[in-house]
């Protein structure tokens, strides 16, 4: 068989919490081809502007909002499977033979394991690749594997990723939407005009590309980050490590125009869904914590081989101390913030 040549070119588990003084809330009780660098900012001036006006008196007490995205703003499974089919479905046009989503993420794995086994031969620590990096080393591994030249595999896979599966993530995830989340932003706007809103997560999802950078001030995505900072890796770069946390003091500071500014992070309200990657996370800077629980829906595992993380102890936190409130929609955000105010 031969390719189609190209000439160019790149888990959460929930457990059971409750409200300070609350019933406990169950999550799984109930049944354009590129973005700019999800480390920098996404204006939303126009949304400022037009809020200004109609501030709330209590919008100073709350300075910063930031938002965990996959299964806090749309649900995760939908949305990357949407994304996958997208990839491969390119692939498969070009590369005769390529296999389906279930066989990319077979070589994802192969791809992982063989990193960590050629780093226990050289008795190094294993640095996992970023996903992102990981699915095009995986295409480019099962296009070979269909006889496809090495350039072409690697232009066709690459191109792919870009082309295909972010787009379509994107589109998926606005498609994807959790009710209220639109509500919600444009409340914070107007109760909050000089609020910074951020982003921040673990994967490859952006508010941008889910049709809500009007909202955002800037996005930092730990996966982007992987592939786009030299000699940060992934106990650092994901949360509940810190980086996120150091960019998004940098981003604020640019925003304001002071790169001395101090930031009062009793004033930081961060929203999430996950206990440890979302509430340990910002609790750990004395933010402010609101854990997203969206009854039916169930924790996304990915299923390109990411090992099982075993420093992960959700049974020996103290939830009490790190949830400041549970919720089972953002939508319910703005009357919460209020009761706060």
């Amino acid at each position: 068989a031969s390719c189609v040549s190209f000439a160019a070119t790149v888990v959460s588990r929930r457990c059971r919490v409750r409200y300070r003084g609350g019933a406990a809330v169950s999550r799984t009780g109930g049944t354009s081809s590129s973005y700019p660098s999800r480390t920098n900012s996404f204006a939303s001036t126009s949304a400022r502007a037009s809020s200004s006006s109609s501030s709330s008196s209590s919008s100073s007490s709350i300075e910063v909002i930031t938002f965990d995205l996959d299964d806090t703003l749309w649900p995760t499974g939908p949305v990357v499977t949407a994304a996958n089919q997208a990839f491969v479905s390119y692939c498969q046009a070009r590369i005769p033979g390529f296999p389906d989503c279930d066989g990319v993420n077979e070589y994802m794995k192969r791809v992982r394991q063989e990193r960590m086994d050629e780093a226990l031969a050289k008795r190094t620590k294993h640095y996992p690749l970023s996903f992102a990096s990981l699915r095009i080393a995986a295409g480019y591994a099962a296009a070979i594997d269909q006889g496809c030249p090495p350039h072409d595999a690697i232009a066709v896979v690459a191109r792919g990723y870009h082309i295909a599966w972010i787009p379509a993530r994107g589109k998926a995830a606005q498609a994807h939407l959790f009710p209220g989340v639109h509500e919600c932003f444009k409340a914070l706007r107007q109760n909050y005009p000089d609020a910074v809103i951020g982003s921040i997560t673990n994967g490859l999802g952006s508010a941008a590309g889910a049709g809500l950078g009007k909202y955002f001030d800037f996005e930092i995505s730990a996966d982007a980050a992987l592939d786009e900072e030299i000699g940060l890796h992934d106990e650092f770069a994901r949360k509940p490590g810190l980086y996120a946390y150091e960019q998004s003091v940098r981003r604020i500071r640019e925003i304001k125009g002071d790169t001395l500014l101090t930031i009062n992070h009793e004033k930081w309200i961060h929203v999430g869904d996950d206990v440890v990657n979302d509430c340990q996370f910002a609790k750990s800077f004395g933010a402010k914590t609101v854990l997203i629980a969206v009854l039916g829906v169930t924790p996304y595992q990915p299923r390109g081989g990411l090992p099982d993380d075993t420093a992960r102890k959700e049974q020996t936190l103290e939830l009490e101390k790190i949830v400041d409130a549970t919720l089972a929609s953002v939508g319910e955000l703005p009357e919460l913030l209020k009761r706060w105010s």
